[in-house]
C-alpha cells in the first residue's frame, strides 16, 4: 500500500509531497489546486508509465491537436507539453513521480530526449543515411523507473504529440506489459457503457454481483436484479449510459439503468470498478458526482468495506462539504482509529499537502472545523 507520494515537475506542481496515506484517501482543496493532477500522477505511476494510461490522461482533458496531413484521414495527437510544469516542451523537459510503500520505493521519470540517427532508425524504422529519408520525428519521451517500465521510449512528433498509431507500433506492442497493474480511473463523467460492460463480463454470475446490487439498493431499495444488455442491431450506436437494465419490485418489464439518473450510473461504476482493482488502486475524480448528500454515507461505507475486502487503496477528490462530513461520520461511528482513512488538503503554491488522520477528521467534524 502506498504511504506517500512525491511529485516533481508534473503539471502545476514544481513539487508536492503527500504523506500519511491510508486505505481510503479523500483529496480536498480549492479549484485549480491540482487534485485531479494528483490522481493522474497515481495513474501513471501505478500503471508503470503504460502509454495507454498516458494517452488517457491527456485525452480526458482535451489536450490534443489535429494534424492535417491527409484531409481524408486527419491525424489526432495528444499534446504531451501540458504534462510538464509550465507547459514547456524541449529537450530536457522532465517530471518525476515517486512513492514509498510497504515494499521498496517506486519511482517513474518522463523526460524529453533528442534521438541519435541510430536511435531514430530503431524507433521509427527509417534509415537517416538514405538520401531523402531523414525522419521528420527526432524526439522521444524517455521513461525510466523502478520497477523498469515495460515501454521505455515513445515517439514524439515535431509538434510534441503522440498519435494513436504510434501506440500500436511494433515497438510499443512488443514491449508493452501483458499484465498491467490493477488500476481503475473513474473520471467525473464516469465510465462509458462499453467500458462498464467489459468490466461486468469479468464479474457476471460471480459473488461480486451481490456487491454491485447492494450498491444500487442504497439509492433504490426496490431494485431486484441488474444485467448487461448488448444490442446486435446494425443501427445500434452505443451511448455513454447504455448497456445495462434493472428489474424493480412490482414492475413486469426491465428498465434501462440510464433512465435512473446520474447517481445510479455513478454508483454502478464505482461498485464494478472496485471489484476489478483487487490488490491495486481505485482513483475517482469528484466522487460525489450525481449523488444526493443523503446517499454519501452509504457510498463511503460501501467503498470502505469493498476496499478492505479486495485490498484496494482508494484515492478520490471532492469539493463537497457533505462528502467530507459523510466520511467523517464513518470515522465517528468506528471505534478503531486505525482503519486507514485520511483527508489530504492540497493548497496551490504549497509543497506539502496537509494530512488529516481519522482522529483529526472526527474532531473536525464534531467541532465543525473546515477541512476543504
Amino acid at each position: 500500500m502506498i504511504s506517500s507520494l512525491h511529485i516533481n515537475g508534473y503539471r502545476g506542481f514544481q513539487r508536492l509531497d503527500l504523506s500519511g496515506l491510508g486505505r481510503v484517501n479523500l483529496l480536498v482543496g480549492k479549484n485549480n489546486s491540482g487534485k485531479t493532477s494528483v490522481l493522474e500522477a497515481f495513474h501513471l505511476l501505478t500503471s508503470r508509465g503504460d502509454p495507454t494510461a498516458l494517452w488517457q490522461v491527456l485525452w480526458r482533458r482535451g489536450e490534443r491537436f489535429q494534424i492535417e496531413q491527409d484531409p481524408r484521414r486527419p491525424q489526432i495527437d495528444v499534446d504531451v507539453s501540458h504534462l510538464f510544469n509550465g507547459h514547456e516542451l524541449h529537450v530536457g523537459s522532465k517530471f518525476k513521480l515517486a512513492t514509498k510503500n510497504e515494499t521498496p520505493e517506486k519511482w517513474l521519470t518522463f523526460e524529453v530526449a533528442e534521438l541519435s540517427p541510430k536511435e531514430q532508425t530503431e524507433l521509427f524504422g527509417v534509415d537517416p543515411d538514405t538520401a531523402g529519408s531523414v525522419p521528420s520525428q527526432r524526439f522521444a519521451l524517455q521513461i525510466s523507473g523502478r520497477p523498469t517500465p515495460a515501454v521505455q521510449r515513445i515517439a514524439l512528433s515535431r509538434q510534441g504529440g503522440v498519435s494513436s498509431e504510434s501506440l500500436n507500433s511494433p515497438h510499443i506492442l512488443r514491449h508493452r506489459s501483458a499484465d498491467p497493474a490493477p488500476t481503475q480511473y473513474i473520471a467525473t463523467e464516469s465510465l462509458t457503457g462499453t467500458e462498464l460492460i467489459a468490466l461486468w463480463s469479468k464479474i457476471q454470475l460471480s459473488p461480486h454481483e451481490e456487491l454491485v446490487l447492494a450498491a444500487l439498493k442504497f439509492l433504490d431499495e426496490d431494485i431486484e436484479r441488474i444485467a448487461a444488455q448488448v444490442s446486435t442491431q446494425p443501427y445500434y450506436n452505443p451511448t455513454p449510459r447504455a448497456g445495462f437494465i434493472i428489474k424493480r419490485k412490482g414492475s413486469e418489464y426491465p428498465i434501462p439503468l440510464g433512465s435512473m439518473g446520474d447517481g445510479m450510473w455513478r454508483m454502478l461504476t464505482m461498485a464494478v470498478a472496485i471489484t476489478q482493482s483487487k490488490g491495486g488502486v481505485l482513483l475517482v475524480d469528484e466522487i460525489d458526482t450525481g449523488l444526493h448528500y443523503t446517499a454519501m454515507e452509504a457510498m463511503w461505507r460501501l467503498i470502505f468495506r469493498a476496499a478492505t475486502e479486495f485490498e484496494v487503496q482508494v484515492f478520490a477528490t471532492t469539493h463537497s462539504y457533505d462528502c467530507v462530513h459523510s466520511l467523517a461520520t464513518l470515522c465517528i461511528d468506528s471505534n478503531d482509529a486505525k482503519n486507514g482513512i485520511t483527508v489530504q488538503r492540497i493548497e496551490a503554491g504549497k509543497n506539502k499537502a496537509i494530512p488529516y488522520s481519522e482522529n483529526e477528521i472526527r474532531l473536525a467534524a464534531e467541532r465543525n472545523i473546515e477541512m476543504r
